[in-house]
């Protein structure tokens, strides 16, 4: 970031998540320090993967803020002296609609509610009164069905940057998402490991609005297996097993 703070995980997180994601069998967008015009064409680039995908994943590590309610994504080279500024970054709603494209599943992962001195600096420059609308954290965000979205934290707090190779929400992801497990099972035991890893300071915030069951390494017992495509700022083939 060219104007706040460097933060320490975030590429660790990206290139790690990137690389257990493909051995899942996702094609995988990895992007990494974009600024502004960078970060469109990536989202333009995952848009398109998810039209045609099945399955579709956007993992996101950094800083982020909400203000009025919507949630922004921040380029390395943001800077917020006006609430205008905000059109500088890159609008959450936004990647949902993208999301919401694949067919059958579609996932958020926003490991982004740390301490952010961009939202500091725009409270400055507009002003106590102005600066009503801009909060801590990130603002909840409404799962549309067939979605997981997943919160490094719940909605409105902040999460911790980490002080190892990766965060306490991604080292606890890349710790289950390997698993034979169903993928809402495997979201609530990443919230788990969260909130303990972090002596219960930091809770994940997980909404699931899916019907039947997903899985993207398969099931111990019988399952009706099918080739499917995803896309994680992504998109690609894996096994994955559905039962409604």
């Amino acid at each position: 970031y060219l104007n706040a703070p460097r933060l320490l995980t975030p590429l660790n997180d990206a290139a790690d998540v990137a690389a257990s994601l493909r051995r899942a069998g996702f094609e995988v967008i990895l992007a990494t320090d974009l600024d502004k015009i960078a970060m469109d064409a990536a989202t333009i680039q995952f848009a398109k993967a998810a039209r045609v995908s099945d399955v579709a994943m956007f993992y996101y590590s950094g800083h982020a803020l909400q203000f009025g309610g919507v949630n922004y994504l921040a380029p390395v080279d943001a800077k917020l002296t006006d609430e205008a500024d905000l059109r500088r970054m890159v609008r959450i709603d936004e990647i949902v609609s993208d999301l919401q494209q694949a067919k059958n599943l579609r996932v958020l992962v926003l490991d982004s509610c740390r301490d952010n001195p961009l939202a500091d600096q725009l409270k400055r420059s507009i002003g106590t009164t102005r600066a009503l609308p801009l909060q801590n954290g990130l603002a909840k965000i409404d799962s549309p069905q067939g979605m997981i979205v997943a919160y490094a934290t719940q909605a409105g707090r902040t999460a911790e940057d980490g002080t190892g190779r990766n965060s306490p929400y991604t080292a606890a992801f890349l710790k289950n998402i390997d698993a034979q497990e169903e993928i809402g099972t495997i979201f609530r035991r990443i919230s788990a490991d969260v909130y303990e890893t972090t002596r219960r300071t930091q809770l994940p915030e997980l909404s699931l609005s899916l019907i039947g069951e997903f899985y993207l390494h398969g099931k111990t017992d019988f399952v009706t297996s099918q080739n499917t495509s995803a896309a994680d700022a992504v998109r690609s083939d894996f096994e994955a097993a559905q039962n409604v």
